[in-house]
């Protein structure tokens, strides 16, 4: 009996191979998937015109078990929509490669979360930089309060948004509680879903007291401020991820918090944008990398775990090639917590990892013949412009405990900070001068 269920991964290639077989034109043909992953098609025509092709597609269709659309018709057409046009030009609909049938389709995924992991947009005029990891635990927050310091230094204005809302720890780093603002984002979120959220803002932002002695300033909105209240944090926080009606229509999420970076960067004129990411397959990191991003830094410490988790996001992220095109450029692998001992085995095995993650899942196919006219998105093993080859950050046991006050004391130099984060933050600043210079 089970050899005869159609599973999840299956029902999409079967659709797809039923809607071909058919005979109807692709560029015509829009697959849209529930949220539970049932199938049907959209036929951006009249019934009239493919009347002829409709018995076979259902036929097909039909096949696709527990998948197949129950009690609904699984082929529409232009007249069986209110607003047709809103459905075949609606800006969720990804172009999706499926390698089994050797063609894109045009696809209208349902999802209840998850969706902003294919949806990218262009990032502003100001650098905005996020900081990322699969699992938790690889030093991502010390090397942004290092990152921060250091580009005050150089004179910037830095604003960092501690957007890892469920374990943050920015705030703790760089705000001592009586420097925090009266405000979280998470104040702001909520206050914003009742129409509040211009009230919150001018008191969301706090100097940190890092970069009182550098030429440049350090601000920071963290996740809670003074006022939000220990006991209503998780009250809060349990609101935050609400889309909201306004003006006639739905603000998603995403948005949402587009709007809010947005806000921010009209409001404290910074030179960059330090963005710290929430952890794992979510869609606060998701908006983070996809959405919001100039360049992501990939943190891992080389652990099967994390090389696994990236396969998954990777592997996802492959079957959207047009959107893919427009994020790959973006991505940079971080070497976390370099090792003190056997450095050279680690580091090329760390490398060929990297590699190997890389090649197998967003690098390009290089064909042999002769050299085609659109540039390949592909590089050598050892290219250090390459977006597998990492930034490494060494393992030091004195920062496992990381204080900036310890730095501010002179009790961690600058030279023992250079000797941990140098490669890492030469790579950061090669990124923003490209940047500037593209700029």
């Amino acid at each position: 009996m089970n050899s005869q269920k159609v599973f999840f991964k299956d029902a999409l290639q079967k659709a797809v191979i039923g809607l071909r077989d058919s005979g109807l034109s692709p560029d015509k043909a829009l697959v849209i998937r529930d949220i539970y992953g049932r199938i049907h098609v959209a036929i951006d025509s009249s019934r009239d015109e493919a009347k002829d092709r409709e018995a076979a597609l259902l036929s097909s269709l039909a096949l696709l078990g527990a998948y197949a659309e129950a009690g609904e018709r699984q082929v529409l057409f232009r007249e069986d929509f209110f607003d047709p046009g809103s459905i075949f030009s609606d800006p969720a609909i990804q172009e999706m490669w499926l390698p089994e049938i050797g063609s894109p389709i045009r696809l209208l995924d349902r999802q209840i979360v998850g969706q902003d992991w294919i949806l990218p947009h262009n990032p502003g005029s100001i650098p905005r930089l996020v900081f990322y990891g699969f699992k938790g635990g690889v030093g991502r927050t010390t090397a942004i309060t290092i990152l921060a310091y250091h580009l005050a230094s150089k004179g910037r204005r830095v604003l960092l948004i501690d957007l890892d809302l469920e374990s943050p720890g920015l705030s703790s780093l760089l705000l001592p509680m009586d420097n925090r603002a009266d405000f979280g984002l998470v104040d702001w979120f909520v206050e914003d879903g009742v129409g509040q959220g211009e009230a919150v803002l001018p008191r969301l932002v706090a100097a940190s007291p890092v970069g009182q002695h550098t030429q440049g300033a350090i601000r920071v909105a963290a996740a809670s401020g003074r006022d939000t209240g220990e006991d209503h944090y998780l009250s809060k926080l349990a609101r935050v991820y609400a889309d909201i009606n306004g003006e006639g229509r739905v603000e998603r999420f995403a948005d949402r918090v587009r709007r809010l970076v947005e806000e921010l960067e009209r409001q404290e004129q910074p030179d960059v944008v330090l963005i710290d990411s929430r952890a794992g397959l979510h869609d606060l990191a998701a908006i983070s990398i996809v959405g919001l991003s100039t360049h992501t830094y990939l943190f891992a410490a080389g652990s099967v775990q994390s090389w696994q988790g990236y396969r998954l996001l990777f592997s996802h992220w492959r079957a959207y090639p047009k959107m893919l095109a427009k994020i790959r450029d973006r991505l940079v692998m971080v070497h976390a917590m370099f090792p003190e001992t056997e450095q050279e085995a680690r580091a090329n095995q760390f490398l060929e990892d990297s590699y190997t993650l890389f090649s197998e899942t967003l690098y390009e196919s290089i064909e042999p013949g002769p050299k085609p006219d659109e540039e390949i998105f592909n590089f050598d093993l050892k290219d250090e412009s390459a977006p597998h080859y990492p930034a490494r950050i060494r393992w030091n046991n004195s920062l496992q405990e990381f204080s900036p006050l310890l730095h501010s004391r002179h009790i961690l130099g600058d030279e023992m900070i250079g000797a941990t984060f140098g490669d890492f933050l030469s790579r950061v600043d090669n990124d923003l001068s490209e940047v500037n210079k593209d700029g």
